[in-house]
């Protein structure tokens, strides 16, 4: 074919149009993927641009548009150097189509494929994959067109055939950790939904040279295309917002956006076949083909597809490519029947073809190791575990979120000077030094009620709950001890006669007196009352005896304001074995010192 002056400006300028394309799906998988994979998305679709527009070069154009082997795949063409003035304008429009082809793919696989794996898949894709189905249809020798199959503009050439390679990733990989639980489907939040409506707007505007530039000539004809393309991605979006009002009573992004693009997949194939009014039937009912069977995907049969591309392309293409069997003008010596038999034979072998290829594909992927990224590197996000890209307001707010979680008040979170950013970061670091102090405060508080608690306000010594503190009741002593109680020998007389402050000064004098006596090792405690109670790391009877006996004569050498002398009784109980509680220890000191009140009194009895 030889291009006029014109011809050549308007495939050019379309074919321009169509590298938008790869801004606009850029931009919708980075507005939809969460924030740890944005940039990751975004240089799959540069590296997959860059690696479709040599590997086409060097294979894939020649496979596609060479010339035909029994109507399967091409043999010349390949590496051609720019000689060739209808070669080279027939290239710079295909190749364009070629990247939009993986890139479809990269959405499917979102979140979860290794960098290096992902390249791998762009070469096999644009260098065989895509061009020799490409072949089949699209070559005036291939054997799907010589048998009336018509894909003007590849709703299944370019769209279905991404969306099976992508079905066969999202299949081999499995889904994003946390994305399924039992019963349950985990929703996860966009990170940028304005992403993905600009997103939407490029596509929709690249579109226009996706169609009408299919053409491959410039005439008024063109104004159809453009109307068909126009209408049907209308329609797709209204779909998308019927849908998401009546199922989920609000207009959801996804759904609306995805609409549009599933419109215009879904029209594709019969742009230059179709009137107006069914092309916006075709859109319409393409955003329904995309929502039920995205749904089927997700809850039936739990594919993860992160952008629902397998929904909005591959299916909504197969749509289009049918519909056109149903729509456009009947060719001769074809039935209606046969047309539609054609064009359902040419989505099968689409997915006949495409679908294994993927699926051996990725599964020699995973065999070599390059398929799916470590559970580690997957939660901590592709953007850093794949480039080491770094950006401060998801690494400010995963701090935070680390500091709320460990409750470290004395960690900070990085100050990025001069951003909107590093004020959340210095406000934040402002109020965890706040919370410090406050902490800060309210411990040494607690210490000084604490202390409080377990000591004797009149005595100074640790009462009975600073006792049990240290040894826990109803259980073996960790350590053999000796327990020896001491009571005020007829301390209520006293009480009675004198009063309680004469009573204090007495329980006071008796705390000093033992103080002096006991060693430091020993614990010693006002029970309650008039007893006092001295715990000793020792388990021999008679020395415990003896040293009782000593705090006797210390407790009798005393004098006492006002009251002049006061004698004590003794009971010491020593441990027999490890399995002695404190708590029988206790009770037979106390029969002890119950056998020394009853003899007399001012005396030392062991149990």
């Amino acid at each position: 074919m030889s291009y006029t002056h014109i011809d050549i400006f308007w495939i050019l300028f379309s074919a321009c149009l169509v590298f938008l394309m790869q801004l606009g799906f850029a931009m919708i998988e980075a507005g939809t993927v969460r924030p740890k994979n944005t940039i990751n998305v975004a240089m799959k679709n540069l590296i997959d641009t860059i690696f479709g527009i040599i590997f086409f070069w060097l294979v894939g154009f020649g496979l596609m548009f060479g010339s035909d082997v029994g109507g399967l795949f091409g043999t010349d063409l390949f590496l051609i150097d720019a000689t060739n003035m209808n070669d080279n304008v027939l290239f710079l429009f295909q190749v364009m189509f070629a990247a939009t082809s993986i890139t479809i793919v990269s959405g499917a696989v979102a979140e979860r494929m290794k960098f290096n794996g992902y390249i791998l898949t762009s070469v096999i894709m644009i260098a065989l994959i895509y061009p020799l189905y490409g072949h089949w249809a699209w070559h005036e020798n291939g054997w799907l067109k010589t048998m009336g199959f018509i894909d003007f503009a590849g709703s299944t050439v370019v769209h279905s055939v991404g969306g099976w390679v992508g079905l066969a990733g999202a299949i081999m990989l499995g889904p994003r950790l946390g994305k399924f639980s039992r019963a349950k489907v985990t929703y996860f939040s966009p990170g940028n939904h304005n992403f993905i409506v600009f997103g939407v707007f490029i596509l929709w505007f690249a579109w226009f040279g996706f169609n009408a530039g299919s053409l491959m000539k410039f005439d008024a004809f063109v104004t159809v295309i453009l109307l068909n393309t126009l209408i049907a991605g209308a329609f797709g979006g209204m779909g998308g917002y019927l849908l998401s009002l009546f199922f989920k009573q609000r207009v959801g992004v996804e759904v609306f956006s995805f609409g549009v693009i599933a419109g215009l997949v879904g029209v594709t194939a019969g742009c230059a076949e179709f009137t107006a009014v069914d092309s916006a039937f075709v859109g319409f009912v393409s955003a329904l083909v995309m929502y039920v069977s995205d749904h089927l995907l997700i809850k039936v049969f739990r594919v993860d597809d992160p952008l629902s591309v397998v929904s909005v392309h591959g299916f909504a293409g197969v749509w289009g490519t049918v519909a056109v069997g149903f729509f456009a003008a009947v060719p001769d010596a074809m039935s209606r029947m046969e047309l539609i038999g054609v064009q359902l034979l040419g989505a099968a072998t689409a997915f006949a073809f495409a679908f294994p290829a993927g699926l051996l594909l990725f599964g020699l992927l995973s065999m070599s190791r390059q398929l799916r990224v470590s559970r580690r590197n997957e939660y901590i996000g592709l953007n850093v575990a794949e480039h080491n890209a770094r950006m401060p307001w998801v690494e400010t707010i995963e701090s935070i979120i680390r500091i709320m979680r460990t409750q470290n008040l004395k960690g900070r979170v990085h100050e990025e000077k001069g951003t909107e950013v590093g004020t959340l970061a210095r406000f934040f670091n402002y109020l965890l030094e706040s919370l410090h102090n406050n902490e800060f405060d309210l411990k040494r508080a607690n210490m000084e009620l604490r202390a409080q608690s377990i000591i004797d306000p009149l005595t100074g010594l640790l009462n009975r709950r600073g006792l049990q503190e240290k040894v826990e009741q109803s259980k073996p002593l960790e350590r053999p001890c000796t327990l020896i109680i001491v009571d005020i020998d007829d301390f209520k007389q006293i009480n009675d006669s004198l009063g309680h402050s004469v009573g204090d000064t007495v329980l006071q004098g008796l705390a000093i007196a033992l103080k002096n006596t006991t060693r430091p090792e020993d614990i010693l405690v006002r029970w309650g009352g008039e007893e006092f109670l001295i715990v000793i790391e020792s388990c021999d009877m008679s020395s415990a005896e003896e040293y009782a006996e000593r705090l006797r004569s210390a407790v009798l050498a005393a004098h006492f304001d006002k009251v002049g002398k006061v004698t004590c009784s003794f009971g010491v109980s020593a441990a027999r074995n490890q399995n002695d509680t404190f708590d029988t220890l206790f009770e037979q000191a106390d029969k002890a010192l119950y056998l020394a009140k009853k003899l007399g009194k001012n005396r030392v009895c062991s149990w």
